[in-house]
This record gives structure tokens, sequence and C-alpha cells, in this order.
């Protein structure tokens, strides 16, 4: 039996760590922004990784996850 190829996001923060799977980038990313905007209502600082089946794949959630960092950012101002 074979493992459906999944996405994984590792966020890390001063405090703790997570890694969230998904066998898509839709799924994964939802995960992910509801972690992310937690953690960040915490005042903790936000860092990520992602590997994937596909290298667009990847590119798609990093770009999304970093506009979705600034707009965290800029609402706590």
């Amino acid at each position: 039996m074979t493992e459906t190829p999944a996405f994984e996001i590792r966020i890390t923060t001063s405090e703790t760590g997570s890694i969230l799977r998904a066998p898509t980038e839709r799924e994964v990313a939802t995960k992910a922004e509801t972690l992310i905007r937690r953690v960040h209502a915490r005042g903790e600082l936000v860092g990520f990784s992602i590997l994937g089946p596909s290298a667009a794949g990847i590119g798609r959630l990093k770009a999304y996850l970093e506009d979705m960092l600034i707009e965290v950012a800029q609402l706590s101002i």
C-alpha cells in the first residue's frame, strides 16, 4: 500500500513547533492560516517551512503564507 503524497508545513515559534499535513494545498493552507493567526495573536514570532509533492504547489503555499503573515502583522499595528 502506498501513501498519498501530502503537503507538509512546519510552523515554529519561540515556544513551540507544529507539523501540519494534508493531501491538498488548500487543506494544508487552511490549517496553517488558522494556527498562524492564533499564534500571532499571542504575540509570538512565526517561522515556517514547506514540503510537498510539487515545486509549484510549494511556491504557491509559500507566497500565500508570506502574504498572510504581512496581513496579520499590519492588523496588529
